[in-house]
């Protein structure tokens, strides 16, 4: 079963710095950004980040879509 999912652009400047990041801890740059968000998310909230959620989401605020 095919999935798509939300895939956000990144800005350039955060690429470079997860790339050069990534190079010097030796590991992809994809997994230290997972691993960064994770342990962002896990500072704000003292409960599991990944859940299953049965709700829709929320409808994006109208700034959010204004800045899209």
């Amino acid at each position: 079963m095919s999935r798509t999912l939300y895939s956000p652009r990144l800005s350039d400047d955060v690429v470079r710095a997860l790339y050069r990041e990534g190079q010097r801890r030796r590991m992809p740059m994809t997994r230290l950004a997972d691993d960064l968000l994770r342990q962002s998310f896990r500072s704000i909230v003292n409960e599991p980040v990944l859940c299953v959620c049965e709700d829709e989401p929320a409808p994006a605020s109208t700034e959010e879509a204004d800045a899209a």
